[in-house]
This record gives C-alpha cells, sequence and structure tokens, in this order.
C-alpha cells in the first residue's frame, strides 16, 4: 500500500472520529430542546408522575424531548387552546370531547409510522377516525367509576351504607344532615368529566323522571365542589361519607385514608371509560407529540398507567395481572350508557342539574326542604309514602320557557335535544336557559315549602 494512500485513510478515519464525536457530544447540545405542553384531567400528583416515568424513558430520549408539562385545563377550552398552538397534545377526559375535538377540525392527525403500527394492535373501539379514515385520537386505557365511601363518617352517623346510586335516596343515608353535615361531596360537572358521567349514568339508568329526582336529592345531601380531586380528598378525610371517583381516585382514597375510605363499584354501575390521547391541530412539536402518545402505547407505557391510574392496558402486555385480576368481578356490575344520546342531551342537563340544584341559591332550598322531610319523617311525623310523594315532587323536570322561542315545555328528553341543539348553534342562549331554569325552580321549591310549613 502506498505511502498516500495510507495518509489518505488516516484522514478519512480522522475526519470519520470528528463527525461522531460531533453528532454525539455537540450536535444534541445546540439542538433546540422540545418541551411538550399536554392538556389533561390528571390532578397534580398524577401529572407529575406520569411525567417522571416518560421523561425517563429511552423514547423521550430517541425523540429529544427535554420536558414535558401537564395543564389541568376545563374541557370546554380545549378547542380553542388546540388552535392556539399553545398546547402540542391531550391526554384523558371523555370520547365525547375528543369527538367534538375532531368535529371541529382542531386534531392533528395521526402519522408517526412507530404509533401507527402500535395502533394497528388496538380494537378500532378504542379510536377515532376522521371522515377520510385517517387516526386523529386513540385510547390508551380503559377503567372504571364509581365511588368512594368512608367507614369512619358512616360510623359516627350511623348512616346506611348505599350499594348504588339510588340508595342514596334513603332517608337513613341522609340523616348527617340533621346534624348539619353533609355526606356527599361532589364536583361540578362543567367542571369534571367524572360528575358530568355519573348524571349521564345516573339519568339513563334509572330514567329521565326517576333519574332527576335521584340527582335532586343527591344535590340536596351534596357539598357542592370545582373538582374531583377536591371530592376525592374530602371523601378520604371523612369530611363526608362518599364522593364519585374513577377507579386511580377511589386507590388514592383508600390509601391515604389508611383503610377508612374504600372504593365501591356501585352494583350493576360500574361505568366503564376509555381514556384517550390525541394531538392539538396546532401543535409546535407534532412529532414529539405523538412520540409521547408512542410511549403512552408501549410496553413500558401501557403497565405505567396500570400501575399509576389503574387502567387496563389496551395492548397485550405483561405484567399487568394485578390490574386484571381487579376488574374480573367489574364486568358482572358493568353499565354501558348510551353515549350518543348523552352527547346529544349534554349541553342541556348540566345546565339544568347546575341551575335547579347547584346553584347556590336553589341549593340552599332543596337541601332546607329534605332536611324537613327527613326531620318530619324521624319524628314520626311523616310517612314513607309521604315522604316518597315529596321526593317526586321535589324532583319532577320542570317546566320552563325556551329561550329562543320563549314556548313553555317540560324538561323532557326531546326537549333537552333540542335545548342543547340551540346552544351550539348559538352559545349566548345558554345563560338565558339558566336563567329560565333558575327561576322555575325557584318557584317550585318555594311552593313546596310552603306546604312543608314550620318546624
Amino acid at each position: 500500500m502506498s505511502k498516500r494512500i495510507i495518509v489518505f485513510l488516516v484522514l478519512a478515519l480522522m475526519l470519520i472520529s470528528t463527525a461522531t464525536i460531533y453528532y454525539y457530544i455537540y450536535l444534541p447540545s445546540i439542538r433546540k430542546a422540545v418541551k411538550l405542553v399536554v392538556a389533561t384531567r390528571l390532578s397534580k400528583e398524577e401529572a407529575e408522575a406520569i411525567r417522571s416515568a416518560f421523561l425517563s424513558s429511552q423514547i423521550c430520549k430517541e425523540y429529544g424531548i427535554t420536558d414535558i408539562e401537564f395543564r389541568k385545563i376545563n374541557m370546554a377550552l380545549w378547542k380553542d387552546m388546540a388552535l392556539s398552538g399553545e398546547i402540542d397534545a391531550f391526554f384523558v377526559g371523555e370520547i365525547p370531547v375528543y369527538n367534538y375535538l375532531l368535529q371541529e377540525n382542531a386534531l392533528k392527525k395521526i402519522d408517526l409510522e412507530e404509533l401507527k403500527t402500535l395502533a394497528d394492535q388496538v380494537d378500532d373501539k378504542f379510536k377515532g377516525y376522521g371522515k377520510s379514515g385517517d387516526l386523529y385520537w386513540i385510547g390508551i386505557g380503559v377503567a372504571v367509576y364509581g365511588f368512594i365511601l368512608n367507614e369512619n363518617f358512616i360510623d359516627e352517623y350511623n348512616i346506611t351504607i348505599p350499594s348504588s346510586w339510588e340508595n342514596i335516596t334513603d332517608p337513613n343515608f341522609g340523616k348527617s344532615i340533621l346534624a348539619g353535615e353533609k355526606p356527599i361531596s361532589f364536583p361540578l360537572p362543567s367542571k369534571s368529566g367524572t360528575a358530568k358521567t355519573i348524571l349521564h349514568a345516573i339519568l339513563q339508568k334509572y330514567g329521565w323522571e326517576k333519574g332527576w329526582e335521584t340527582l335532586t336529592i343527591l344535590g340536596s345531601l351534596s357539598r357542592f365542589v370545582d373538582s374531583s380531586e377536591r371530592a376525592r380528598d374530602e371523601a378520604a378525610e371523612g369530611i363526608v361519607a362518599l364522593a364519585p371517583a374513577y377507579i386511580g381516585y377511589g386507590i388514592y382514597a383508600e390509601n391515604v385514608s389508611r383503610g377508612a375510605a374504600k372504593f365501591i363499584i356501585p352494583q350493576s354501575e360500574g361505568i366503564l371509560y376509555i381514556s384517550p390521547a390525541a394531538v392539538a391541530f396546532n401543535s409546535p412539536h407534532p412529532r414529539e407529540a405523538q412520540a409521547f402518545i408512542f410511549w403512552l402505547l408501549s410496553d413500558d407505557g401501557q403497565r405505567e398507567i396500570a400501575k399509576l391510574f389503574y387502567y387496563i392496558p389496551v395492548r397485550k402486555v405483561s405484567g399487568v395481572e394485578f390490574v386484571r385480576k381487579y376488574y374480573e368481578d367489574l364486568i358482572k356490575n358493568a353499565y354501558e350508557y348510551n353515549r350518543t344520546l348523552a352527547e346529544r342531551v349534554e349541553s342541556a342537563m348540566i345546565t339544568y342539574f347546575e341551575a335547579a340544584i347547584a346553584d347556590p341559591d336553589a341549593h340552599e332550598m332543596i337541601s332546607e326542604i329534605w332536611e324537613k322531610i327527613l326531620k318530619e319523617y324521624s319524628r314520626g311525623r311523616m310517612s314513607l309514602d309521604e315522604l316518597n310523594y315529596l321526593k317526586v315532587l321535589m324532583g319532577k323536570p320542570l317546566k320552563i320557557n325556551d329561550p329562543e322561542t320563549g314556548e313553555q315545555n317540560y324538561f323532557t328528553i326531546q326537549f333537552a335535544i333540542k335545548l342543547s341543539e340551540d346552544i351550539s348553534k348559538n352559545p349566548t342562549l345558554k345563560d338565558a336557559l339558566y336563567n329560565e331554569i333558575k327561576e322555575a325552580a325557584l318557584q317550585r321549591y318555594t311552593s313546596i315549602l310552603k306546604e312543608l310549613g314550620t318546624g
């Protein structure tokens, strides 16, 4: 080999070595650091746990992601956030919200090949497709809603233990209000996917009229709070006897309460739900946002969400037997409500609940009514038949003015669908509807209080 060739080879090797060192050492240091911002409904502690797990993953490193921030944002604002460019992705929440975002062109299609390959292993019932057939959102886990019961509160006030939502209307469950203590902590459905889902399930499981009767008594027994976490914590601490929760919050409450709180799947009312993830339409980092979803669907990600949230993975992975066993009995108690119908009535339903039941003025009156009824019943001055009559009277759907036409109609399912459609076309009608409902509710409650008299 000639001296010239040897020199050439040495120089070539030096160039290759320099390029390698530059690629692995210097280039990463000058690459733009990618920080993802994800809109979510996760609690602060859940967000921190998933953040830590993701940032330590190989996938995170491969895609150059240096940080991820989870922002708990009201789902009513998700569309605006998706179009603002401030958000990269969405994680957990309700399928109807993701379908709405898809319908409003607020999601970016999933086109990362690695992610699409994993998505092919997931059943289509866990995926959301656009009209073109492209994939836009994907469920990353399945969980269940139930409620947390605090045995210390139950024992202190000697109240009955409910096994279903209907049981809360039993006068013996509500008697703690005679001692000035509300037995339920319930989030506002406009701020909590958990509360909203519970409302839908109760209305469909018991029927529209019986459902509103149940929800009215629920309201009279509730401390209304602004988040599912607050309701969870109040049940865990024994401030109340009961709070709605998904399984992850339920297990958390059990752990922090040292056994005083128990997560219960109501009899024949365990509501299964899918937690999705998607990329925001104007995400500044769509490739990296998809990498986050890719990690959630990976074997490590699926195991992590099972451990953190007690989700059933949507892919077949090992190491999650503990959570699968937990769900074996759940299937027997599962209740699948009609989500299409739920979407059609949702706007009007939430407005009705928050105007006729959770509004401070209305809430004060129904609380006073139910307390008077239970007091009379406990003293033997009211029969169970009379109590049940008043319970029906309290919760019967109101006759209200249609804010668009001015016509009076009872709040039936059909009217709720019509009102929801009107609100979607003209959001300003929502405030007018709220006022109409509240006025009708206060008139009814005033009438009932007069019938009850003093005592």
